[in-house]
This record gives structure tokens, C-alpha cells and sequence, in this order.
């Protein structure tokens, strides 16, 4: 009886001591959701060459797609203000998403991918459509395999996929080499993709030091550390390099 009235009051002290590192647990993850948050508000800036816009020919489905495509590696605004660059906040992956949000949406337009540069989240659903009365083949592929590779119908509805893994996605299409886009993916909330100024915007930033990373198709991935403060937004201009 001796060994019972033990063995049951070591299960006791191991089930109020597992108790008390869930509250304990649950107590630091109330915290860590009630702690002071800023917005990191910025621009990012080009003022070196602007590579020469690139002239596809094109030869086939031409009353859609037309007979010349002009690619442009770079666009800047007048003052310097980059668009299409994907900003994002390293060390911070694996941070709780508050939402994921509505499907993100890419469709073929006039043999455009629209939009051409896209991010996303870590379980979002990514949704794919075709507006052009031509058929096309979309092929999505990760940085290591093919996300998916199908025909769409003209004027299809699409096709939809959840997108799992963070990184980096090319879209191209089989039937049409000239067309090229990009989604960015991340397990994080912590990114945003800049406007056709160069400015963009990261809300609900911890206080401290982060290191960025700011992506472009054409110019590459250059960082930049920022000290986000305990109260106030915070601002931030970053130039790429000149080429």
C-alpha cells in the first residue's frame, strides 16, 4: 500500500509540475503577443544604368499576345524609387501568421503574367487563371521541383494549389517562352513587395535590431540592418547598388 500511496503522489508532483510549465509557456507566449510593435516604413532607390528594355519577337497566337514584347529588367520612377523588389525581415522565420489570408491570385493577361512579381505565405492558397482566349501551359517550379505544370484552358477558371514551403517560385509558360514572373514565399508576415515609387511597408515589427533582405530579378539581394524602436514607426531609405 506504501509503494501505491508513493507511486501516486509522484504522479501528482509530475502532473502539477507539467501544469506549471504550461501556464508557464502559455503565460510567455501571451507576452510575446502583447509586446510593443512598430512599422517599418521605407524606399528603395536605383541610380545606376538602366539596362535597355529587352525585344522578344514574337511568332505565334499574335492577335493576342502581339508581334513585339518588351521586357524591362529595371523600372524606376523619376526620382530613383525602385519597384518590384521584395523586402523582408530575416531571422524571424517560423513566426506565427495572424492570417493567411485571401487566395493569391496570378492570371495570364495578353501573355502577361499579372502581376509579374508576387509574394506569399506558408499555407496561402495560390490560385492561377486564364484570361486570354489562347491556351496556355503555366509551369511553376520551386528553387529544387515543379510546383505544378498544366495546360489552362482559354478562359479557364485555373487551377489552385497551397503553396507549403518557403522560397522562391519561377512562373513560365511552355507555349509561350517570352512570358516570366516570380513569388516570393515566406513563413514569416514579415515582408512586402514595393510600389511602382520604390516605398514600401512592414507593420508589427518587434523592437530591435533586423537584418533586411531586399530582393530584385534583375539586380540580385543586397542587406541592409535597421534598429526598429520601442515606440514610433520607423524609416528607412535604402539604395541598390549602381551597375
Amino acid at each position: 500500500m506504501t509503494n501505491f500511496h508513493d507511486h501516486l503522489q509522484s504522479q501528482v508532483r509530475i502532473s502539477a509540475y507539467t501544469m506549471m510549465l504550461i501556464l508557464a509557456g502559455a503565460l510567455n507566449f501571451a507576452q510575446a503577443e502583447n509586446s510593443p510593435t512598430t512599422t517599418l516604413n521605407g524606399r528603395i532607390l536605383y541610380h545606376g544604368l538602366i539596362p535597355q528594355p529587352e525585344k522578344q519577337v514574337i511568332t505565334q497566337d499574335v492577335e493576342t499576345c502581339g508581334n513585339i514584347r518588351k521586357i524591362f529588367p529595371v523600372v524606376v520612377s523619376d526620382d530613383g524609387g525602385l519597384a518590384q523588389v521584395v523586402v523582408s525581415v530575416e531571422g524571424l522565420s517560423g513566426t506565427r501568421l495572424s492570417s493567411i489570408g485571401d487566395p493569391l491570385i496570378v492570371q495570364n493577361e495578353k501573355c502577361v503574367f499579372q502581376p509579374p512579381i508576387a509574394i506569399g505565405s506558408v499555407k496561402q492558397l495560390l490560385e492561377v487563371k486564364n484570361f486570354d482566349p489562347i491556351l496556355h501551359n503555366t509551369h511553376i517550379r520551386t528553387e529544387t521541383r515543379a510546383f505544378f505544370n498544366v495546360v489552362l484552358l482559354p478562359q479557364s477558371k485555373g487551377i489552385k494549389k497551397v503553396m507549403k514551403q518557403p522560397g522562391l517560385m519561377t512562373i513560365s509558360c511552355n507555349k509561350h517562352p517570352f512570358m516570366m514572373g516570380y513569388i516570393q514565399v515566406f513563413d514569416h508576415p514579415f515582408h512586402a513587395l514595393t510600389d511602382s515609387q520604390g516605398a514600401f511597408s512592414i507593420p508589427n515589427l518587434p523592437p530591435g535590431t533586423h537584418r533586411l533582405a531586399i530582393w530584385h530579378r534583375t539586380l540580385g539581394t543586397i542587406h541592409q540592418t535597421v534598429t526598429i524602436p520601442q515606440s514610433n514607426n520607423a524609416d528607412v531609405t535604402i539604395e541598390f547598388p549602381a551597375r
